[in-house]
């Protein structure tokens, strides 16, 4: 009897079999993200300052030009290794803020957003140089491609060595390493400048001559250490 009892409110209170379960199912899925959207939802995490100093090089070149000051052309260069430092901070927020085992557990893995970030920021700055050598080659004269190498050299320098000092154990300690290494090489630049116009004016034969095997080796080598920082990310934070 109490068998029977049982079977009787198992009948009467059964759940009724779910329809369309497969479409509930697929509901409660998250929606798939592509890499491009993945991309422009980055670019709202990067700081303000970043496209701040970006627009700010691209205004003096513009302003520069329309005054007709002819040391815009090498205020730039100067300015191309602070560029590289605070895209490199970029790199540190995660860790700064705590927000590393987090994200290593999210959707997008925090490698993911280191790469996400150095990709739109490199693509941010190859599009400022493309804008500014244009505008500074209008005015004063000169070579396209060696005005762009100009800039880039500086900038591809101070990413392969903050890069390496981000990873170092002095780097991790220094929240803003890197742009000491901005001021130094800065520092040497206007030195060279203003005490040695020989090293200068071989600097710029140099660049003129060998200009793009110089610019293609530094590249490959800040996309190593790129790779480098993107494989151990995790293991530092």
């Amino acid at each position: 009897m109490k068998n029977e009892l049982k079977d009787a409110l198992n009948m009467a209170f059964d759940a009724p079999e779910p329809k369309n379960k497969q479409v509930f199912l697929k509901n409660l899925r998250p929606r798939e993200v592509s890499m491009i959207e993945m991309l422009f939802q980055q670019v709202r995490y990067i700081r303000m300052s970043v496209w701040i100093m970006t627009v700010v090089i691209i205004a003096l070149a513009i302003l520069g030009s329309c005054m007709h000051r002819e040391e815009t052309g090498e205020l730039i260069p100067v300015i191309m290794p602070f560029l590289a430092a605070v895209s490199v901070l970029e790199n540190n927020r995660s860790r700064k803020y705590g927000m590393s085992e987090l994200e290593m557990v999210t959707r997008f893995s925090l490698r993911s957003v280191i790469f996400a970030r150095m990709l739109i920021l490199g693509l941010a700055f190859l599009f400022m140089i493309a804008i500014t050598s244009p505008i500074l080659v209008m005015t004063f004269g000169g070579e396209m491609l060696v005005t762009a190498m100009h800039m880039l050299i500086p900038y591809l320098v101070t990413m392969t060595i903050s890069l390496q000092i981000e990873r170092s154990i002095w780097g991790r300690r220094l929240e803003y390493g890197t742009l000491a290494i901005a001021m130094l090489i800065t520092a040497l630049m206007v030195w060279i400048r203003d005490y040695d116009m020989s090293l200068v004016n071989g600097y710029m034969e140099m660049v003129k001559s060998w200009g793009v095997l110089i610019v293609l080796v530094l590249a490959v080598i800040t996309v190593f250490e790129q790779w480098r920082t993107i494989e151990c990310v995790e293991e530092l934070a």
